[in-house]
């Protein structure tokens, strides 16, 4: 007999500083629906848990998963009661056919799993040309499966707003990392106030920009003399240099 349960687990916080503050405030409870045989309840708990972790989405993409153990019951009866459980190669892409290794002492199962992902990522509300920022209205939520969706997937839209496009989007299309960069704190060819930073001592100086940098970027820099330094830009037209 199978048995269908729905459990509630709570997302990891993530490391990620874009939404790392945020996630403690918004934490929401994140859905698993397994498909199991009665008997196999903890172990099919303990494999959604795991992969639960490692997608590590955050609360805003609020992610549903639907795990199915393939596993054959008479292999699942062979293992001992709480197996350690890991995954078998890396999580690039969640949604489809895993290997779950189950590991009870020196003895080491493989236990096949079919997990199917539901979250909500964003797209793009109109057609975003490039170079221009993106704006709160220009972006709008879509929730549906992740069995087709790209690599690079943005969930959170904090990591969207303020960003620049790369290329030019068409309305409905999803964000991707790969389509966004941070805006330019400094620009190639623009003057810029260096700020030389040592114990007990503060000296600005002016140079001029030979590249382009984000902010916390480090860039090239030519100062008045003709030295050329690496700094790091701290706000817009100005970068910062330690001095030992």
């Amino acid at each position: 007999m199978l048995m269908r349960a729905t459990l509630l687990f709570r997302s990891r916080l993530s490391n990620k500083p874009a939404w790392r503050a945020g996630a403690r405030a918004l934490l929401a409870p994140l859905t698993v629906v397994l498909i199991f045989p009665a008997a196999a309840a903890t172990l099919n708990s303990n494999i959604a848990a795991l992969f639960a972790e490692a997608m590590d989405l955050p609360p805003q993409a609020r992610p549903a998963l639907q795990v199915t153990l393939l596993t054959p019951p008479a292999q699942q009866a062979a293992l001992c009661a709480t197996p350690a459980l890991s995954l078998s190669g890396v999580l690039n892409h969640p949604d489809g056919l895993h290997s779950v290794i189950a590991q009870c002492g020196a003895q080491r199962r493989f236990l096949q799993v079919s997990l199917r992902v539901t979250a909500t990522w964003w797209q793009a509300a109109r057609a975003i040309a490039p170079g221009e920022a993106i704006a709160a209205q220009q972006i709008r939520a879509q929730r549906g499966s992740l069995a087709h969706m790209p690599a690079g997937l943005i969930f959170d839209p904090q990591r969207i707003i303020g960003q620049v496009a790369r290329r030019a989007v068409r309305p409905g299309e999803a964000l991707v990392e790969s389509q966004l960069r941070q805006p330019r704190a400094i620009r190639a060819g623009q003057k810029v106030e260096i700020r030389f930073l040592g114990d007990g001592f503060r000296i600005r100086a002016a140079g001029k920009a030979l590249e382009n940098a984000a902010l916390h970027q480090r860039l090239r820099i030519q100062t008045a003399s003709g030295q050329i330094v690496s700094a790091t830009a701290t706000a817009p037209g100005v970068a910062q240099l330690n001095v030992d």
